[in-house]
């Protein structure tokens, strides 16, 4: 009779394995928790984003405001890929080691998770650094102060976004999300509240400092509660790396991550080519409030990923079915609900922006349909990368991204926001359809709505 592991790892599967008891964490009830709070922190950071871009436009004034809009989308950008695809790959191989009971290999993946995005981003942000000064001369004098500012928010940005894996990778997903979206917005909000009171000048420079103090003191206090909480489960002990396996794995996460970026863009970017302005703020109207829908595949997946790797790890292919299926109906049927409530509200959403945005209720049809499509297969992206098919998935987003360019060259002119959600819509239709056809190929579970859990002999 085999006999329970002693020590940490004992406390470790009590806590996290499906079927232990406990807290039930990886049960539906656990899944319904995470997902739910995870939601709830997006919508919250939601309002939160609402409120503060109203405030800083109003202290700012519209030029300054628009610089640092400017500015800090630089961020983002470059902070999409700072991670190097650490978050996800976290994901898999931190469940997959302590199952094995390989903890000298946990605590060296979350000391790398560290110094290998840390040295990339700031290798980067020097880069930049050096780039803005050679430039020197050929970019307006009033944005060169503020990029340089940029550049010191992108290490701690980077560092965010990889604890942000290691902290889903132990089923914390407050610690997770709750820094980058409620704690680092707060953050600035008080501080350009205290610059303001003090009767300082608000302008895109005062605005970056205050957005790299935010920025570093959420990095580093995330970091800290992270070390308490793994120390508090792990034993101190040796360090052990796989540093290639660990990167080559993340490589064609980062590159999926890249696509994905890509696709949510193209769209506007060629509408900005092909049509009016008016086109281009319409179809952004209709993206942002459709957003809404979206942040219920965010929830299902923030806190499905990780336990996709537990399963597979403790060999569990019928129970990892199971959950995939269990995941799946805790991503449609909200989806299918919050999008309803999105389009029954649609006109006075969109009328909030201006009457002419009106405009753009039809492409909220063709947007949500595009959504709860998605939803209809659930995480399979996660899934995929989970179980180590990682390149397979950034082949898929790239086929999706090349066929929304080819349907947005196609459509856009002609139909000009429309033809964008429909090209939108399209290319999440071909996207679905490679991912069930991948995971059914692969791991013979048929993943969609109603199907999922079924499997072959």
């Amino acid at each position: 009779m085999a006999t329970e592991p002693a020590g940490p790892l004992r406390a470790w599967r009590r806590w996290r394995l499906p079927g232990r008891g406990g807290d039930g964490a990886d049960s539906e009830r656990g899944i319904r928790r995470a997902a739910g709070s995870a939601f709830l922190i997006r919508i919250a950071n939601a309002g939160l984003a609402y409120v503060s871009q109203i405030l800083m436009a109003r202290w700012m004034g519209t030029f300054e405001y628009g610089v640092y809009v400017y500015v800090w989308t630089w961020v983002l950008l470059v902070g999409t890929v700072a991670d190097l695809g650490f978050a996800v790959t976290a994901q898999r191989f931190i469940p997959r080691y302590t199952q094995e009971g390989d903890l000298d290999r946990v605590r060296g993946f979350i000391l790398a998770s560290r110094w290998v995005p840390g040295f990339f981003v700031t290798l980067l942000a020097v880069v930049a650094a050096v780039s803005i000064w050679l430039l020197d001369g050929r970019i307006d004098a009033y944005l060169v102060f503020p990029l340089y500012l940029a550049c010191l928010a992108l290490p701690p940005y980077g560092l965010t976004g990889a604890q942000d894996g290691v902290a889903r990778a132990f089923g914390w997903i407050n610690l997770a999300l709750v820094p980058p979206f409620i704690l680092r917005p707060l953050l600035l909000l008080a501080i350009m509240l205290g610059l303001f009171a003090a009767g300082l000048p608000l302008d895109a420079t005062a605005a970056m400092w205050a957005a790299v103090a935010a920025t570093w003191l959420t990095s580093i206090g995330q970091i800290a509660i992270l070390d308490r909480r793994v120390g508090a489960r792990l034993e101190s002990g040796p360090r052990r790396y796989a540093h290639r396996l660990w990167v080559v794995s993340a490589l064609p996460i980062l590159f999926a991550n890249i696509f994905q970026f890509m696709l949510s863009y193209v769209g506007v970017i060629l509408l900005q080519a092909y049509r009016s302005p008016t086109d281009v703020a319409i179809f952004y109207a209709a993206t942002k409030v459709t957003a809404i829908v979206s942040m219920v595949y965010f929830a299902v997946s923030a806190s499905a990923t990780h336990r996709f790797a537990a399963f597979e790890a403790a060999g569990d292919r019928p129970g990892l079915a199971a959950f995939y299926a269990g995941s799946i109906r805790w991503m449609f049927w909200p989806t299918v609900l919050v999008g309803t409530v999105i389009l029954a509200f649609g006109k006075p959403l969109l009328w909030l922006f201006g009457a002419e945005f009106m405009a753009g209720y039809w492409l909220m049809w063709v947007l949500v349909a595009g959504l709860a499509l998605r939803a209809a297969i659930g995480p399979g992206e996660q899934f995929l990368n989970m179980m180590g098919r990682q390149r397979l998935c950034a082949a898929i987003y790239a086929a999706a991204f090349a066929f929304n360019l080819a349907l947005c060259l196609a459509l856009v002119p002609g139909w000009g926001a429309m033809g964008a959600a429909v090209a939108a819509t399209a290319s999440i239709a071909l996207e679905s359809l490679l991912i069930f056809l991948a995971i059914r190929q692969n791991f013979a579970i048929r993943a969609f709505i109603g199907l999922a859990g079924a499997t072959r002999g």
